[in-house]
């Protein structure tokens, strides 16, 4: 199996916020120009592609989106799971449950009914 090539990261700058909110963003490194609109009507819009290959992140307001990244995550134990659950959780999830139970989910997936 060959190995991948390392994608290059570039950091993009917000340029303005234009009045109906959406956010023009630039990288300095490869020339993309895009414009955001946040939702809940998300919308990208690609002005300039710039090096589509590279990882692009950048943000505002002291938030920054930085390079995604992989870790091994923990499990928790049913114990464990159940303990973080809180009663609005619990009353929520029996509501499914039941409609789940009510309309014969579990039935959908056996080919002999």
């Amino acid at each position: 199996m060959r190995a991948q090539p390392r994608q290059e990261h570039h950091k993009m700058l917000l340029v303005s916020t234009h009045p109906n909110g959406v956010d023009e963003l630039y990288c300095p490194t490869c020339g993309r120009r895009i414009l955001i609109q946040w939702p809940p009507d998300y919308q990208k819009t690609v002005l300039e592609p710039g090096d589509e290959y590279a990882i692009h992140s950048g943000g505002k307001g002291g938030l920054e989106m930085g390079v995604p990244q992989l870790t091994q995550g923990y499990e928790f134990s049913a114990q464990e799971a159940a303990v973080r659950l809180s009663a609005h959780d619990e009353a929520r999830l029996l509501q499914w449950e039941q409609w789940l139970d009510q309309i014969g989910f579990d039935n959908w997936w056996d080919d002999s009914v």
